[in-house]
């Protein structure tokens, strides 16, 4: 079965005892194996009902020891075991008999890549289990895909701009949805993506980007953020964009340091980017960085930058400073330690 299939047995709750994974699609796979954990391990006890091995370094047997032991607090656990395809024929062979008469309260999940269906594991997981096939999406795919994924976050996409998304990261799916993850922060609070925000976060080339200047300005780094900024405003960046960015950036890190007590990934994701039930790996990512970056601020001199930054806005509104030199003076204030 493809992907699609597993994912509506899934919801219907017909979980199998045993699945092979194949394929060469990681993304995909990553992503099922993440729905399936969701759908049968409770979180309180995933320490208990969860194990995820390698055959790199174990052998058959033990996987068949974690399958066989009971699930505590819940109707299953989920054994997860990586390169079953670099195992000895002897260790196929020893897993390929327990496929036989799987233990029903437990979930194994075997993951490879290109695996040879001439094998004997591979035709008792055809008979007694599950094979799940993860390959590359087709171009039409791909594009149904990233539609899916950006109305998943409540947003529309243009088709210019899907076009030409596909066109700059290609088909790997691990590419486009980190380009996703910017572009979901990057044209908040707008429901629409357009091709010009496709261009400016992805950019041309392995040109500088946005996020680049704001990943200058957590690591405080002065030598690197005037270039990048001196090349966004070459190629058209609007000033007022870069400087609202900014101010997004000044007040995250703000906010993290009023906060006494330490925050954890997720504490700092809602505030960095608003409420909401579930934040991807993307976001308690980028939340980590947040949190260090604040290490490098007192809080006396965010307060200080967040004054300084309505008063650049001020300025740059009212023609006092041309806008290239505001945001030079701003980020030089900002980054030069008082």
């Amino acid at each position: 079965m493809k992907y699609q299939q597993f994912l509506r047995e899934l919801e219907a709750g017909r979980i199998a005892p045993a699945y092979l994974f194949e394929g060469e699609e990681n993304y995909l796979k990553e992503e099922a194996l993440k729905k399936l954990k969701e759908r049968i391990i409770l979180p309180d006890y995933e320490d208990f009902n969860y194990e995820k091995l390698s055959a790199l370094d174990v052998p058959a047997t033990q996987i068949i020891e974690s399958v066989s032991t009971l699930p505590l607090k819940g109707p299953h656990r989920l054994v997860v075991v990586d390169a079953v395809d670099k195992w000895s024929e002897k260790d196929q062979r020893t897993l390929a008999s327990y496929l036989e008469n799987p233990v029903k309260s437990s979930c194994l999940v075997c993951l490879t890549g290109k695996f040879d269906q001439r094998r004997k594991l591979y035709q008792r997981f055809r008979k007694n289990g599950k094979i799940v096939s993860f390959y590359p999406l087709w171009d039409e795919e791909i594009i149904d895909w990233v539609q899916q994924r950006i109305r998943k976050e409540g947003k529309e996409i243009d088709p210019e701009a899907l076009i030409y998304l596909k066109e700059r990261i290609g088909n790997d799916l691990h590419n486009l949805n980190q380009e996703i993850e910017k572009l979901i922060i990057f044209t908040h609070p707008a429901r629409i993506i357009k091709k010009e925000d496709v261009e400016k976060v992805a950019g041309e080339g392995k040109g500088v980007g946005v996020f680049d200047l704001m990943g200058a300005i957590r690591e405080k780094d002065l030598a690197r953020a005037l270039p990048i900024l001196s090349q966004l405003l070459e190629i058209g960046e609007p000033p007022l964009r870069i400087h609202s960015l900014i101010v997004h950036e000044v007040r995250s890190l703000l906010r993290i340091k009023e906060k006494k007590r330490g925050l954890s990934p997720q504490e700092a994701s809602s505030i960095i980017f608003g409420p909401r039930n579930y934040y991807p790996g993307f976001y308690t990512d980028l939340a980590n960085h947040y949190l260090q970056a604040a290490k490098k601020f007192s809080l006396s001199e965010l307060i200080t930058d967040y004054e300084d930054l309505v008063e650049t806005e001020a300025s740059i509104k009212t023609g006092r400073e041309e806008p290239d030199v505001a945001l030079q003076r701003m980020v030089v204030n900002l980054l030069v330690s008082r």
